[in-house]
């Protein structure tokens, strides 16, 4: 399909503009990558724009080369586009086409050789991203060849025999000898690549064999009148070409050799690609906290298509539409679904953008991907399965909604014709009805929102409102906030930060979405660094709101500690972790309460200061909180519960003072510290089962009942979210025993109950205990073995879309089985099947989940350990991938295109560990044999 004229004009503006102002070549790159981004072409337009004759003079501009080498070596375009676009351009096929109207093309030869010496050298070091790119280049050259012979009077293909390509190398022109000169260099270098030479050793493609080999022949033969002895070396690659196979010297079949004599490889049998595989890679990056940036699933799709775009968008778009339907099937709760529905807006269309060649191929590949799948499921669905805030266990409609639905099918084409993924007037044609709602108002720049924002702050408030919209522009909105906050924590402007925090607390589900385009140690770092190095200001006047941003800040790292189970590892990206530093030691140190002799004198007295100006019941003065930084109150929260039951269980203190007391910690500007409060009062109940546990469960129900303020009621669920597996596990086990009197039973009971409503809190693919009981009851005595095995030949025959499959099964099986059953049970299954499809699946299970926990094999280590067809297709499929592919453009980022087409603002775009890894108490008995899941 031809790229919009609208498009290429701007290509050409932004070619023409680069080569004028002699804007260096990193810089090219990045505005190109924005543009394409933003406006894609097919990357034959590409070089046809950047080669047409009118862009440039005839003479070599080395800026102009460097800025096509950069192309070819970024795989933004391919070696055969550049000799096509070149070739249309050149006086050698006007010679050859007189009906084609050009340009005067005279003096193109000095352009053209250069081109060929720049792509030989790239051709010297450059690995092919393809089989078919380096097919596609042999053609090229091939049409280089014969036309170069064409136009020089020996005819196409040798026409006239040797002699009339001798006579026609002997009159010559010198630019043109230097031109076949230097296209013999771009030959000989295709063939001393290494890896080229190994794909074009492969069995078939007998006809561009050929071809090829036609005219390297008679081309060889027209270079040897100018130049010996580079024919001499044309000769030896035509020579090596025709060395047969050993397997074809014995059968004395027809020469269907190698170029460069390798002999063929081989047959590893027909690629298989299964639905099945994708929906499974999919559903792990998205099942526990979302591992979707661009290098993950870019790198994948393209070890595993390679060069076919037209399947890699069909397959992912399908892939996507299986993840969701499934979701919906299952009945996940409303904060996955609303975390799918959020992926599928705002992140597939960007990820569409850069695989897709063309418009008119996404949405082609859009309405396969309808066909294919079963789309009703995505229509009619009530606005509550999808609210993240709603209660799980809560499945009503809300009656405030009324008969309001929703159509995934529209919030998903509406954002790809947001983001030019296709037009607008291809949304009626795709759904095969009107659609009901209207195209989103316009696309949003995150340069200019951020400019917004420092322009008015009040722009921050109503941006934080807009990170869970379905429209597409949730990316620009969180590339936005997020320069917004790392800028804050660098300038410590910690009052407008707090706020941020304190929001994003308050709706976790903003952070899922935020997750959709940042990696979490990101987000983590700047906000870390901070708090190790707060410090007071001299002229510090009150103390209460620093204490208040401290604990917001803090709060929001704990959130998302707890909610996606990271570790310390996980809170740096540009640094090695500070494991001395305050968050790290706070991390390690939540369940430890500091013996009264082990303090320095300081901490001794801030410790009496809080005791005593929480047990004085008037208020925390600005006095204590000046002599104590925040970060050294926070260490100090452990031992002033522990203090205080002491005292309790000695009748220094009755209960309702210590009740009161901690009342106190649920004022905003203390609140934080009830987590480490409730820690260590859970630790506690675990240390102390045997004995009278009332007192501590009085505490605890003083601490997580709701406060009145709304905000801080908010901010309090969060709060109570972070502690509510390991404290709900601890009250499960009260249960169980018999010894609890009545008034006891019946407080763990109501606590159990209050607990409930935060089950739903956590992201990190961990099963309940319900789900996995569920799976091992459900067939018999088998347990979880046999559904594993249920569940992979369920998703081999793609029964009942997938079998319901969910990444959960997988880990709980990683979990409770070990890895190396797991990869057992997988290719014994697999084994009988015998097929590609059986090991296409079999890789994806054991492949795609790369959880890992010290002390316990991943199912990569162990699917190593035995090695096979299976194990070598996942090392094939998840390799390292290093990003060469098209596009580079983050999260929301964007070109301009008003001042594109204008070019005149183009130089402007420029000891308790269960906050630790699992979520999962260290050390604690108790837990049984299903450690690690959801008690």
């Amino acid at each position: 399909m031809p790229a919009p004229t609208l498009n290429i004009e701007t290509y050409r503006k932004l070619f023409r503009k680069c080569i004028q102002t002699r804007t260096p070549v990193d810089k090219f790159e990045s505005y190109f990558n924005q543009l394409l981004a933003r406006s894609p072409i097919p990357p034959q337009a590409i070089c046809d724009t950047i080669l047409e004759p009118t862009l440039t003079t005839n003479a070599p501009d080395p800026l102009h080369l460097q800025y096509v080498a950069r192309l070819v070596e970024r795989d933004l375009v391919c070696l055969a586009n550049v000799l096509g676009a070149l070739l249309k351009s050149s006086a050698a096929k006007a010679s050859t086409s007189p009906s084609d109207s050009f340009h005067d093309l005279s003096g193109r030869e000095p352009l053209e050789q250069d081109v060929f010496l720049v792509l030989a050298g790239i051709l010297r070091t450059h690995k092919p991203r393809s089989s078919d790119s380096v097919w596609t280049a042999v053609e090229a050259m091939s049409d280089w060849m014969e036309a170069l012979m064409a136009v020089s009077g020996a005819g196409m293909l040798g026409e006239g025999g040797a002699e009339g390509l001798a006579e026609a190398a002997m009159v010559a022109e010198p630019s043109a000898k230097l031109r076949i000169e230097a296209l013999a260099e771009m030959v000989i270098a295709l063939g001393a690549n290494e890896q080229a030479a190994k794909i074009l050793g492969e069995a078939g493609r007998k006809e561009k064999k050929l071809t090829f080999r036609s005219s390297l022949s008679l081309f060889t033969q027209y270079v040897q009148v100018q130049n010996p002895p580079l024919a001499s070396r044309l000769e030896e690659l035509g020579r090596l070409y025709q060395s047969p196979s050993p397997r074809q010297q014995k059968g004395g079949d027809a020469i269907d050799g190698m170029m460069l004599g390798l002999e063929e490889g081989a047959d590893l049998g027909p690629v298989v690609w299964t639905r099945a595989h994708l929906f499974v890679w999919l559903d792990s990056l998205l099942c526990g906290r979302p591992h979707v940036d661009d290098e993950t699933i870019l790198g994948y799709l393209y070890n595993r298509y390679k060069d076919d775009a037209n399947t890699m968008v069909m397959d992912f778009i399908t892939a996507v539409i299986d993840v969701i339907s499934n979701a919906l099937v299952r009945g996940e709760p409303p904060s996955t679904l609303f975390l799918l529905r959020s992926f599928l807006c705002n992140k597939v269309p960007l990820i569409i953008n850069r695989i897709s060649p063309s418009p008119m191929m996404s949405s082609y590949a859009i309405s396969q991907s309808f066909l294919r799948t079963d789309v009703t499921a995505l229509m009619n669905l009530p606005t509550p399965q999808f609210d993240p805030l709603r209660n799980s266990s809560n499945s009503g409609t809300d009656a405030l909604f009324g008969d309001i639905t929703i159509d995934l099918r529209q919030d998903f084409l509406f954002a790809c014709a947001l983001h030019g993924v296709i037009g607008e007037q291809d949304i009626q044609g795709i759904l095969g009805e009107l659609p009901l709602g209207a195209m989103p108002s316009g696309r949003y720049n995150y340069r200019e929102i951020q400019g917004q924002c420092a322009a008015d702050p009040r722009r921050v408030d109503q941006l934080l409102e807009e990170i869970e919209g379905v429209e597409g522009n949730s990316g620009a909105v969180v590339r936005a906030l997020y320069e917004i906050m790392k800028g804050m924590c660098v300038s410590r402007e910690t009052m407008p930060l707090r706020n941020i925090c304190s929001f994003l607390v308050r709706k976790p589900s903003s952070i899922d979405v935020m997750l959709l385009f940042f990696k979490p140690a990101e987000i983590l770092e700047p906000l870390c660094d901070l708090l190790d190095t707060w410090r007071y200001e001299e002229d510090q006047g009150e103390y209460q709101p620093v204490y208040e941003e401290f604990g917001y800040i803090l709060l929001l790292v704990l959130t998302m500690v707890q909610r996606y189970s990271l570790t310390v590892s996980d809170l740096a990206c540009t640094h090695s972790p500070n494991n001395s530093g305050f968050v790290p030691q706070l991390l390690h140190q939540y369940s430890t309460a500091q013996r009264l002799e082990n303090l320095s004198s300081d901490r001794h007295a801030q410790l009496g200061g809080w005791i005593k100006e929480l047990y004085e019941d008037e208020g925390i003065s600005d006095g204590l909180m000046a002599s104590c930084l925040p970060q050294e109150f926070y260490r100090l929260v452990p031992t002033l519960f522990s203090q205080s039951l002491l005292a309790v269980k000695y009748g220094v203190l009755d209960l309702d003072s210590v009740k009161g007391a901690s009342s106190f910690l649920l004022a905003p500007f203390l609140l934080p510290s009830v987590i480490s409060g409730l820690v260590w009062l859970t630790h506690h109940l675990w240390s102390n089962l045997d004995t009278n546990p009332a007192p501590t469960l009085s505490v605890i129900a003083s601490l997580i009942a709701t406060p009145e303020n709304t905000e801080t009621a908010e901010t309090h669920r969060t709060v109570v979210a972070i502690v509510a597996r390991p404290l709900d596990a601890v009250l499960r086990e009260l249960l169980r025993r018999q010894n609890l009197s009545p008034d006891t039973a019946h407080m763990v009971q109501q606590l159990h109950q209050q607990l409930r409503h935060y089950h739903g809190f956590h992201r990190n693919a961990i099963s309940s205990r319900e789900e996995v009981e569920s799976w091992a009851h459900a067939v018999g005595h088998g347990g979880l073995a046999i559904a594993l095995a249920n569940a992979y030949n369920s998703l081999l025959m793609w029964s009942g879309g997938g079998g319901q499959y969910t990444t959960r099964l997988l880990v709980a099986s990683w979990k409770l089985l070990g890895a190396r059953k797991v990869v057992e049970i997988i290719l014994q299954e697999a084994a009988k099947m015998k097929s590609g499809a059986a090991d296409d699946v079999a890789a994806a299970m054991l492949g795609a989940y790369v959880g890992s926990e010290e002390g316990r094999v991943s199912l990569r280590e162990a699917l190593s350990e035995v090695g096979g067809e299976v194990a070598r297709k996942v090392e094939i499929a998840w390799r390292p991938w290093v990003g060469q592919g098209v596009g580079g453009v983050g999260a929301g980022e964007d070109v301009d295109l008003a001042a594109m087409q204008g070019m005149d603002g183009i130089e402007g775009m420029e000891g308790m560990d269960l906050m630790i890894g699992g979520g999962e108490f260290g050390g604690m008995g108790g837990m049984g044999i299903l450690e690690g899941m959801e008690m």
